[in-house]
């Protein structure tokens, strides 16, 4: 077992702050269904969009970082340029109509969740790293559909 592998163990920060970090998507999509004193249905879907284009992109800059590593030009490449796939689909869903922009992070997040994980079992990142994306992934991509099926149904 690599270096990378070694440690499943979630350190407490980062198990914390990534459960805080759900808190926006969920209040987001909350409001789309229940009334809420300070945050409306119209405040809530933007800050759903708008705080998920902001967390893809800082889940593309942790690949970047990755990307530094011990890897091949050509490797190091297709890192790099994957690496910024989900910034740019969030700056779009932040521009396009919310259905679209729901489905496209939705999308954004899966995918990034998925290399995550496949980078994991290969040994490129921490195991823990690996189920801590799965956790948040979920709570993401659910508070997002939340608010797809909140905005489709209204």
């Amino acid at each position: 077992m690599s270096g990378q592998q070694a440690s499943s163990t979630i350190p407490a920060v980062a198990f914390l702050l990534g459960l805080a970090g759900l808190i926006p998507f969920a209040a987001g999509a909350l409001s789309l269904w229940l009334p809420l004193p300070v945050l409306t249905p119209e405040l809530g879907i933007k800050l759903v969009i708008s705080y998920g284009a902001i967390i893809l992109s800082f889940l593309g800059g942790i690949r970047w970082g990755t990307a530094i590593g011990p890897y091949d030009s050509r490797r190091q490449g297709l890192e790099f340029s994957a690496s910024v796939l989900g910034s740019l689909a969030g700056l779009a869903a932040v521009f396009i109509p919310h259905v679209p922009a729901l489905t496209l992070l939705i999308a954004g997040f899966l995918m990034q969740g998925l290399w995550d994980v496949t980078s994991v079992e290969a040994g490129r990142l921490p195991s823990w790293f690996g189920k801590l994306r799965m956790l948040l992934t979920a709570g993401v991509v659910v508070s997002l559909t939340a608010a797809l099926l909140a905005v489709v149904v209204t």
